[in-house]
């Protein structure tokens, strides 16, 4: 489905749809191990409802990750979120928990030197960078997006879906 398409239907979406629905990214330092990780997160149960490879500008990423201006990484995220595309993906998980809080368990920690075993951001981080100690070293980013609130499914997905929208 192209993203005029998607917009379409996005439009029509409630707030208890966004209860089904979060909106996650997979980082430029990812984005090489794309076609086995939507593999992964479709086996661990979740619906693509849309996916693109997208590169975000850096006044996107700016206003995308705006409650982190003032902050010391800040800067270090807009820069890496913009070094290469990203993967766009609004993903669909019917259940009693929100689907976005099932996606950040599904990722693991921030941090992925906490990540629990066999989260996204665990498996991630030893396969592409070798494990946390070269995650660290590299500086690289924790490899996926997360939304945390429904709030934040809605806010993003309009940023980016929209964004996508207007450039193609």
């Amino acid at each position: 489905m192209n993203i005029k398409e998607f917009l379409e239907k996005f439009k029509s979406f409630t707030v208890q749809d966004f209860e089904h629905l979060t909106y996650a990214m997979i980082k430029p330092d990812a984005v090489v191990a794309k076609e086995e990780i939507l593999q992964d997160i479709e086996r661990r149960g979740f619906k693509i409802l849309f996916q693109q490879e997208y590169q975000l500008s850096q006044e996107l990423a700016k206003n995308f990750y705006s409650e982190h201006a003032g902050k010391e990484f800040y800067d270090r995220l807009v820069a890496q979120m913009t070094a290469g595309p990203v993967v766009v993906l609004i993903l669909e998980k019917d259940g009693d928990v929100p689907c976005f809080q099932v996606w950040r368990g599904t990722l693991g920690a921030t941090n992925p030197e906490n990540a629990t075993e066999g989260t996204l951001r665990n498996v991630y981080t030893y396969k592409l960078f070798g494990g946390p100690e070269a995650y660290k070293e590299e500086k690289a980013t924790n490899c996926f997006h997360g939304a945390d609130s429904v709030a934040s499914v809605i806010r993003e997905s309009n940023l980016v879906l929209y964004d996508i929208a207007m450039n193609s």
